[in-house]
């Protein structure tokens, strides 16, 4: 098996398990805040500390990992948010919650800006949008399994006991990434001459950038555009994040033995779009111009998703309306692949940056989300409001598109 291929599988894992430790939190949501005595705006606070955290030093993240590569910077990653996970476990309050949860949000940012500088130098052009799908398709994996497994674990050890268990699984994936990854397939015993030459033909970056241009960085439209298009993304995806179980319970009256497993069908249809997403683009960028092989799958499920998701905030009937929340969170995660591989097109050697710009300052979005949507519920005692919202943002972000041009590198786009 090529070795780029295991490459790939560890960033799978790496992946999965972040978003056990991440959709965690929301399984336990309903028994934590009894619990803890905690209101849904507290809750919502607690959510956002995370995301919070994220944002702040997702660009250092990307940026160490230009630097420095991956190798080093994952395994820190990794080992700082499995100790935080396992904290969460010991929380006795709001405050101490609200600390934890934004401590773990800065150790986990940079995981995914740097799984995107492994692949511009572990991946020829071909094959990133495929690659960036099959790590995206981990990350819903681990949200689907997360749900059902962690209210299974509660009935055995309560929630406390389900973060301890967790944050092992973090552990050893350090262990093994740290051992067998290289950062560079010239530096890996496993790569032969053959999958070398094939890498080096489609790469653009070889080195690790010592210099990132900030100044080009901040005044490229593209890069801001392409920000303000993740936000929209990023606030639908964090109500499925944190919410759905306790909207699935109070808002559709689902049981909680149930809950899980309802829970998990968004992300399950996620995983399967991320994938098309990624074969899609890929695909289309053989036959038509690289921007719009991005923008076509990504203004279309866009689009798709916010009707969907409005569907689901107006009807009656629970399974219309589940079925709705599931295939917009499916439309709307076919855009993701398609994301991070336009990063790589823009950033080139500095895919880490840009793409941690793209998550920290998209996160924005994410950030407001879980309060937002607590505030709605409690102050109009409908769950309706705050789904229509996400709708209307969706559909702006699809227009965002129109302003993102994966042709034009950042170089080049910022001194036009």
């Amino acid at each position: 098996m090529p070795a780029r291929y295991t490459v790939l599988g560890l960033m799978f894992a790496l992946t999965l398990i972040t978003y056990l430790d991440r959709v965690c939190i929301g399984a336990t949501a309903t028994v934590m805040s009894a619990e803890l005595g905690l209101s849904k705006v507290q809750m919502g606070e607690v959510f956002s500390a995370f995301v919070l955290g994220y944002v702040l030093f997702e660009i250092p993240g990307g940026w160490l990992a230009d630097r420095f590569g991956a190798r080093a910077l994952l395994t820190r990653i990794v080992i700082w948010w499995s100790v935080f996970t396992a904290i969460t476990g010991l929380a006795w309050n709001y405050t101490s919650l609200i600390v934890v949860r934004f401590l773990f949000g800065c150790g986990e940012a940079g995981a995914f800006p740097g799984s995107a500088s492994a692949i511009s130098r572990w991946f020829s052009f071909s094959e990133r949008g495929r690659a960036q799908a099959v790590i995206m398709v981990g990350s819903r994996l681990g949200g689907a399994f997360a749900p059902p497994l962690v209210i299974a674990l509660m009935s055995i050890m309560g929630w406390r006991g389900v973060y301890w268990v967790f944050a092992g699984f973090g552990l050893v994936w350090a262990v093994f990434w740290t051992s067998w990854y290289r950062n560079s397939p010239e530096e890996h015993p496993s790569v032969n001459a053959e999958e070398l030459a094939f890498i080096q033909k489609g790469r653009a970056a070889t080195t690790h950038s010592h210099k990132v241009p900030w100044a080009l960085l901040i005044r490229s439209r593209n890069v801001w555009a392409l920000c303000a298009m993740y936000s929209g993304y990023a606030y639908g995806l964090y109500f499925y994040l944190t919410w759905l179980p306790t909207y699935l319970e109070e808002g559709r009256g689902v049981t909680l033995s149930y809950v899980g497993y309802y829970a998990m069908l968004p992300l399950l249809a996620g995983a399967v779009c991320n994938f098309l997403g990624g074969w899609l683009t890929d695909y289309l960028s053989r036959r038509i111009r690289l921007r719009w092989a991005r923008r076509i799958p990504s203004m279309s499920s866009l689009l798709v998703a916010s009707v969907l998701i409005s569907v689901a905030a107006i009807a009656e009937n629970n399974t219309i309306a589940i079925t709705s929340l599931v295939l917009s969170f499916g439309a709307s995660d076919l855009i993701l692949a398609v994301c991070w591989a336009t990063c790589l097109d823009i950033g080139r050697e500095h895919a880490g940056t840009v793409s941690g710009a793209m998550n920290s300052l998209g996160q924005i979005g994410g950030v407001i989300a879980p309060v937002a949507f607590g505030w709605l519920v409690e102050t109009y005692g409908s769950w309706r409001i705050p789904l229509l919202t996400a709708g209307v943002y969706y559909a702006v972000s699809a227009l965002f598109w129109l302003a993102i041009d994966p042709e034009k590198p950042l170089q080049q786009h910022s001194s036009a």
